[in-house]
C-alpha cells in the first residue's frame, strides 16, 4: 500500500511542477532519486529536492536531509495525522528559509492542495493564531488517509 500511495504522490508531483512551469518555462531537468531525494528539479535560477512522504512518521529524519543552502519540498497527505505531526513539528521546521511542506488530496471535491512555507508563516503570523490558522487551510481540502488513497487508485 506504502509504494501505491507513494508512487501516486510522485507522479501528482511531477505533473504539480510541470504544471507550474508551463508559462515560466524554467524547468532544465527533473531527475529521480538524486542525492537520497525521491524528485529533483533543476530551474534556470535554482534546485529544488522533494521528499515524497505519504505518512508522515519521523519529522528528524527529514530535518536530517534538509538544510538552508537548497529549496524543498515535502509532499505529503491530507491526513489529519500528518496535519498534526506538523503542527507539533512545528518549531524544528521554521528554521528553514527554503522549506514548503505540501499536503494533498487528489481526490478532494474542494481544492486538491494547499502549501505552507513554515519559515514565512511563522514571520507574519501571530503565534496565538497559527494552529486556528493551519486548520483552516486543512480544511479547504477534504482529508484523506493512506489506505483511502490506495483504495481510490485501485477502484
Amino acid at each position: 500500500m506504502e509504494n501505491k500511495a507513494y508512487s501516486y504522490l510522485l507522479e501528482w508531483a511531477i505533473n504539480f511542477v510541470k504544471n507550474k512551469d508551463i508559462v515560466s518555462k524554467k524547468i532544465e531537468a527533473i531527475e529521480n532519486g538524486r542525492n537520497g531525494f525521491d524528485l529533483y528539479v533543476k530551474y534556470k535560477d535554482r534546485e529544488q529536492y522533494f521528499l515524497i512522504i505519504p505518512k508522515i512518521e519521523d519529522i528528524d529524519s527529514i530535518i536530517q536531509k534538509i538544510n538552508n543552502e537548497n529549496y524543498f519540498s515535502i509532499v505529503t497527505l491530507n491526513s489529519k495525522e500528518n496535519f498534526e505531526v506538523i503542527l507539533k513539528n512545528w518549531g524544528k521546521l521554521i528554521g528553514f528559509k527554503f522549506l514548503n511542506i505540501i499536503f494533498v488530496n487528489p481526490f478532494s471535491e474542494l481544492d486538491k492542495k494547499w502549501i505552507i512555507f513554515p519559515h514565512t508563516h511563522h514571520k507574519i503570523c501571530d503565534e496565538s493564531a497559527l494552529e486556528t490558522g493551519l486548520k483552516s487551510m486543512f480544511g479547504m481540502v477534504e482529508p484523506i488517509e493512506e489506505e483511502q488513497l490506495a483504495a481510490k487508485i485501485t477502484s
